[in-house]
Order: C-alpha cells, then sequence, then structure tokens
C-alpha cells in the first residue's frame, strides 16, 4: 500500500512565525497550574488547557519545560488548574515572572482544593485533578492529563469588582457633565419692531407730543 504522501516521514516542523496567524486563532486563556506537597507549594502561567475526556472528565495542560511544579505533581500526584480573569494582571504577573527561591503565593490570600493545591483568592475558578499521565513530548513544553475530582466557579469573570480585589465598587460607566442652567438675562430682549430707526412720520408724532 503506497502512502498518499510519500514524504510524509521527512516533513520539517513550520517556523511558528509562519503558522501563527492560524495557530493563534485556538482559543487559549490565562492559567494558573499549581500543587503542592508537605510544605512546599508552587504554581506558574500556562495558557493552553483543554478538555479530553467526558466520562470520566478528564483535561490536559500543557506547560514549559523545567518549571517547579514537576517534583510536587509527581510526589503529590495532583494538580489544579486556576482560571483567572484576562483583566487581572497582577495575579498573572506574579507566576510570569518568578524568581528561584520565592514563593509566589507570599503576601496574596489563597484558598486550597480537596487535594491540597493552592488557589490564589483572585482566580474565578479551579479544577482538582488527580494525576492520570505524564506526556514528555519532542518540544519546549509537557502535557499533564489529569482525571477531575472537584470544580468550582469562584467568581463571575463579569464582577470586575470580586475579581480585582482591591476596588471597593464596580468600575461605573461615566457620564456626561452636566450643563449649567442659563440664568435669565436681566434685560429683556426688545422687539425686532422697536429696533428699527423711526420713520418720518413717527418723528413728527414725537415732535408734536413734546
Amino acid at each position: 500500500m503506497i502512502p498518499r504522501n510519500r514524504h510524509a516521514l521527512d516533513w520539517v516542523p513550520a517556523e511558528r512565525s509562519d503558522v501563527a496567524p492560524v495557530l493563534d486563532r485556538i482559543p487559549t486563556g490565562s492559567f494558573i497550574l499549581t500543587s503542592g506537597h508537605a510544605d512546599v507549594r508552587a504554581g506558574v502561567s500556562v495558557r493552553w488547557v483543554q478538555q479530553c475526556s467526558s466520562s470520566p472528565p478528564m483535561v490536559l495542560v500543557a506547560v514549559t519545560k523545567g518549571h517547579v511544579l514537576s517534583p510536587l505533581i509527581r510526589d503529590s500526584r495532583a494538580f489544579a488548574i486556576c482560571q483567572l480573569d484576562p483583566a487581572d494582571r497582577t495575579t498573572a504577573r506574579a507566576f510570569d515572572l518568578q524568581t528561584p527561591g520565592i514563593d509566589p503565593f507570599i503576601g496574596a490570600p489563597i484558598d486550597r482544593t480537596a487535594s491540597g493545591c493552592p488557589v490564589p483568592a483572585r482566580a474565578i475558578g479551579y479544577i482538582d485533578c488527580e494525576l492520570a499521565r505524564h506526556v514528555d513530548i519532542d518540544g519546549d513544553c509537557e502535557i499533564y492529563v489529569g482525571i477531575v475530582h472537584h470544580a468550582s466557579n469562584l467568581l463571575d469573570p463579569r464582577d470586575v469588582a470580586s475579581c480585582l480585589c482591591e476596588r471597593g465598587e464596580p468600575a461605573r460607566k461615566p457620564t456626561a457633565p452636566a450643563v449649567p442652567a442659563r440664568r435669565p438675562s436681566a434685560i429683556a430682549k426688545k422687539p425686532v419692531a422697536a429696533m428699527r430707526p423711526p420713520t418720518r412720520d413717527a418723528a413728527k408724532s414725537r415732535g408734536r407730543a413734546r
């Protein structure tokens, strides 16, 4: 049997910049992958999360290689996928720019999943997973597949005040400035007829009246 493409085994991966317009149309989001074991916890920002099974419910997540979560997920056999409000750049930046040895959760309130994974309080939801498979692919990312045991919607992403806890009230639409009412003029406008120059007959009648 002749394969459809004789040179299929000789394919060369495309340059990312050449296929970016199409790949960027695949839905992505703002997520934090977290895990914890004993007294150690960690989390990293991820963009690619997808459902991969409905019975049982399973999800997969791709994370850049070399992250600090690998030993924690291996030992705890659990991880959590925390979804962020796309407008919450403060929390996302804390997990993007990580310094080795610095706990990104310090100074921020957190919750815990049933498996013990940390969840930032600003997250709008989380999925608590049992590790089912770890796939090391020939690329700059590795894949974790998890069986969903718990999930919760914590906040409504449309409620900006709840997601961004530093704000006390929801953002309100700016209203148009009120136009001050004009004060009535103290001098009444004269009729148009009174503004016309007097005629000769009117001038003579005025002179006789005097």
